[in-house]
């Protein structure tokens, strides 16, 4: 008998959790959260910072305005379904409480005070390939779990990256995102064009086009790792058909001079996440286990003390080498004497004290004259036969 009680108990809480609060719970809403300056807009939403008044714990509201568009009511409660599916993963955003009223729905998410990915790399430009590695990692386990749940994102970007305090990935924002049922494919239009995959595109433009699934999230993956390396998408074009075009043949290159410094391991990750055909295209699970991300598990599995410790030494020497440059002069030979005797820093302050006695009355103070300038005169000769041929024409 208690048992079965326990039960109906459980039932009832799942039930209650399933459904969205009822229309009065924009006064809970504020009776619970105490909202603060604005954090970023969309078309029809405003998030702002709100704490919660029993734990003083900050939280990200994201408050929705139902007045001007019916259709939001039921994308965010498939939304919200969404996110409790794929709760419970370190890098998948947390939503905390849910409200609705008859104008307005309110999601509390977890606070990410670095924002987006996308401001964060504005920030810094271009990431190493250490942060790339550790950046990566996390959202490809996200999308692992998010895959796992039946769920293809259809929306992945920079944009919809969030970090942590420790620059952790949160991945958000499931506007887009459907549950896949086994075998089930896809054939409507949606994401952002720059990190759409071929098929998708596909799917728009030929009416016997197979259709798409989780390989979309794969080949989204691809360009954000791109971008992080280098700073840039791979199929940005300020024409936006040219862009569609190179991502429908998968045309986008290493060349510009960003890649230079750049290793082969993720170049090689990469053209494996940026394949046209799906089919052939790199999993997610096997991206995880590419060279790329093993490259620092094999490094500290074979951890050597004494090869540390000699490299600490060499360390240390070369910086008191470095050091004692300043005072260590540069070596002169007669042949660099003659050819470029400015270019030798003791040479040049002994030239340029003989120099300003002779002609420094000619460089006037406050005009900033360059004096390596009063060794760039023609000789006399020169100047009187350009003198004498000015004068015959």
């Amino acid at each position: 008998m208690t048992v079965t009680v326990k039960l109906r108990k459980t039932m009832a809480k799942e039930e209650e959790y399933d459904k969205l609060p009822d229309k009065d719970a924009a006064k809970e809403f504020y009776a619970k959260y105490e909202p603060k300056e604005i954090l970023g807009r969309g078309i029809s939403s405003t998030v702002r910072r709100c704490i919660e008044k029993e734990t003083g714990k900050e939280y990200a509201a994201k408050i929705i305005d139902l007045s001007n568009d019916d259709s939001s009511v039921e994308a965010t409660h498939q939304e919200v379904n969404i996110l409790r599916m794929v709760a419970g993963h370190p890098y998948i955003i947390e939503l905390q409480d849910v409200f609705e009223s008859s104008t307005f729905i309110f999601l509390v998410f977890e606070l990410c005070k670095h924002g987006e990915l996308f401001d964060y790399l504005t920030s810094v430009v271009t990431m190493s390939e250490k942060k790339t590695r550790y950046i990566m990692r996390q959202v490809f386990e996200g999308v692992l779990h998010i895959h796992s749940r039946g769920v293809v994102h259809r929306d992945l970007k920079p944009e919809n990256i969030l970090l942590d305090d420790n620059l952790n990935v949160k991945v958000t924002d499931f506007g887009f995102a459907k549950v896949l049922k086994k075998g089930e494919l896809l054939h409507d239009l949606c994401g952002t064009p720059g990190y759409l995959a071929p098929e998708t595109l596909k799917t728009n433009m030929f009416d016997d086009a197979p259709g798409y699934s989780f390989d979309v999230d794969v080949w989204a993956c691809g360009v954000i790792m791109y971008t992080l390396l280098v700073g840039c998408p791979p199929f940005w074009h300020r024409k936006q058909m040219v862009m569609l075009r190179n991502i429908m043949e998968g045309k986008y290159s290493f060349s510009s001079p960003e890649w230079a410094d750049i290793s082969e391991s993720p170049k090689d990750l990469i053209r494996k996440l940026l394949v046209v055909d799906p089919k052939q295209r790199i999993g997610i699970k096997e991206a995880l286990t590419h060279e790329f991300f093993q490259a620092v598990k094999l490094q500290a599995s074979h951890f050597d003390a004494r090869r540390k410790f000699k490299l600490a030494i060499m360390f240390v020497r070369a910086m008191i080498r470095i050091q004692r440059l300043r005072f260590t002069p540069e070596p002169l030979s007669l042949e660099a004497a003659r050819g470029d005797p400015y270019r030798i820093k003791i040479l040049r302050k002994i030239v340029d004290g003989c120099a300003f006695r002779v002609y420094g009355h000619w460089v006037k103070k406050g005009e900033g004259q360059n004096r390596a300038a009063l060794f760039e005169n023609a000789p006399k000769t020169d100047l009187k036969h350009i003198y004498l041929a000015n004068l015959s024409r």
